[in-house]
């Protein structure tokens, strides 16, 4: 480079760092704080409302999956009973398996009802 191009250069090279350290004015701080106080405030609402949503469908998968072990283990039951019923003859055995039967639905109609509360 030539002098006078270096001289340029340079003498461009500090007007653009001072321009830099120009300080604010009161204005242009309380706006800038302004918005970044809005935009905090933005974003701590949207994570709540995700935090929430999350929370939410952490409840409901594990609702779900509760009922779902509930079900199951009346399934077992109720084939272990059935089971336990074929040592009877009878009027006996016909009661036990309406019995076993009775308690398998009315375990159903349980997780049918807390299925459906939750989509209330």
């Amino acid at each position: 480079m030539t002098s006078p191009k270096l001289v340029f250069v340079t003498a461009l090279a500090v007007f653009a760092l001072a321009a830099c350290e120009k300080k604010e004015t009161a204005a242009e701080t309380r706006s800038d704080v302004a918005a970044a106080v809005s935009e905090g405030a933005e974003n701590v609402a949207e994570a709540q409302r995700d935090a929430t949503a999350a929370a939410v469908d952490a409840r409901v998968d594990a609702v779900q999956e509760d009922a779902n072990v509930s079900l199951e283990q009346a399934k077992a039951t109720y084939k272990t009973t059935i089971e336990q019923c074929e040592s009877k003859t009878g009027m006996d055995r016909d009661a036990c398996k309406s019995a076993a039967q009775a308690t398998l639905d009315a375990a159903q109609a349980a997780v049918d009802a807390r299925l459906n509360a939750l989509k209330k």
